[in-house]
């Protein structure tokens, strides 16, 4: 791998940018889902009436929830049959939704022609990265090869659904930990990140169930190799990183900032000195793009 790459990590932001219907709510108001609830499936119920409260659902922090609140015997077989249906509506998204005027389409198009030159994250379980590049004419095993599933793919049945390592969950019900399945590959980043020098997030939360991949990148971000960059003036105008964070809406970036915030260990203020930050609202975009 090159140095002086760009490393694209998108999230499910990514996909409902692009017009696919991959949110939780959707999969909740799926046939799938309605399945579920057929077969009197406790968990399915229970994320159901927590949906109706708020019109949204946050399904892995669910999952904590249910596990010291409301879990019985079945909770394993539950969690399963949960897994399975999520795997079969994804599998059943039709990628012709795709919006190519959408705001990730031409981010992943403007990096199409110079594949050694980026690597993509995908934390999705879809495969809507591979469908820009077919069509784009360059789905090439070298293409392939720059895309990574960090938590598996839905149409090779190894999604990785569930809570990170230090959730507040019964002992028992270890099979909710993401590092549990067989299949289960713990990615270390480094190497790609310290060849990086351009870091784009779009649609990804930052969210905590993730801090795993991304802790050390923007702890070492925060510092010019003297504790934050404190005591030494020489380096105080050297740049570590450029990153580019797409948000959506105000509370997006609420949501975004909050999480950096904790990342850093509260040293915001270090990350933006010592890095090209840049928060760049989709919305924003969007409407230029009509304009």
């Amino acid at each position: 791998m090159e140095d002086n790459i760009t490393t694209i990590i998108i999230g499910n932001g990514f996909d409902i940018n692009l017009g696919l219907p991959t949110s939780y709510t959707h999969f909740i108001q799926s046939p799938q889902f309605a399945d579920l609830i057929g077969r009197g499936n406790r968990l399915a119920e229970y994320l159901k009436k927590k949906h109706e409260l708020q019109n949204w659902v946050d399904i892995e922090n669910e999952l904590k929830r249910y596990s010291i609140e409301e879990a019985d015997n079945n909770y394993k077989d539950d969690f399963s049959s949960l897994c399975f249906q999520l795997i079969n509506y994804i599998n059943n998204i039709d990628y012709n939704l795709i919006n190519t005027s959408s705001i990730g389409y031409g981010l992943i198009e403007s990096f199409s022609e110079n594949p050694n030159k980026f690597v993509v994250l995908d934390f999705n379980y879809t495969q809507s990265i591979k469908h820009i590049f077919q069509r784009k004419f360059i789905l090439s095993e070298e293409v392939n090869k720059q895309i990574i599933k960090v938590h598996g793919e839905a149409s090779n049945n190894n999604i990785i659904f569930g809570v990170e390592d230090d959730a507040p969950i019964k002992p028992e019900h270890v099979f909710l930990r993401k590092a549990f399945p067989r299949y289960y590959k713990a990615w270390n980043f480094n190497s790609i990140f310290s060849k990086s020098n351009q870091i784009i997030f779009f649609g990804h939360s930052l969210g905590q169930t993730d801090h795993t991949y991304f802790k050390r990148l923007i702890q070492d971000s925060c510092s010019d190799g003297n504790h934050y960059g404190i005591h030494n003036t020489y380096l105080k105008n050297q740049i570590n990183k450029s990153f580019h964070f797409f948000f959506y809406g105000d509370k997006g970036y609420h949501d975004l900032l909050q999480q950096l915030d904790e990342l850093t260990g509260q040293h915001l203020t270090n990350f933006r000195q010592f890095n090209d930050v840049k928060f760049i609202s989709v919305e924003e975009q969007e409407a230029i793009r009509m304009r």
